[in-house]
């Protein structure tokens, strides 16, 4: 296998890996993967809190977090609050009843983590996240690149 089929294989291996950990939290309270994601950007990125930061930094389309932030708030997982000074913004807020998916969810995401570097030293894994820092900056530029030379 070449290092460009290597390389995609482990992304897709990454990919599945990380949303098999998911399963029980969501299976547990009845929410998408995309529902947890968006609860744990919210509490892992404070100051972060709109429909527009989820869009922009989680790379999802606009249509598909108001789906699943008008569900979140339905269920009562978020609350929408007006900001100050624009009405045209609110933010999402986690309600209580979004502390044990949150809780659950972080637990996971930091197990994820260290089973993915097990067996590698403090050494390695340091370059092993610049490794991974690089190539996600180079894939943002790819991403760019292409829209730029598309027209869009």
């Amino acid at each position: 296998m070449n290092e460009r089929q290597n390389l995609l294989l482990h992304g897709q291996k990454l990919k599945r890996a990380y949303d098999s950990v998911f399963r029980p939290v969501m299976a547990r309270h009845g929410l998408t993967r995309n529902e947890v994601d968006v609860l744990l950007f919210l509490a892992n990125n404070p100051g972060r809190d709109t429909a527009r930061d989820i869009c922009t930094y989680r790379k999802l389309k606009p249509a598909i977090v108001s789906f699943h932030v008008d569900k979140l708030a339905r269920e009562g997982y978020l609350l929408r609050q007006a900001v100050p000074g624009d009405r045209r913004k609110c933010r999402l807020v986690p309600t209580e009843k979004a502390v044990p998916v949150i809780a659950q969810g972080r637990a996971l995401q930091e197990r994820f983590s260290r089973q993915l570097v097990r067996g590698l030293t403090a050494e390695d894994a340091a370059h092993f996240e610049r490794c991974l820092t690089i190539i996600g900056d180079n894939m943002t530029a790819i991403a760019e690149d292409r829209r730029k030379n598309e027209g869009v």
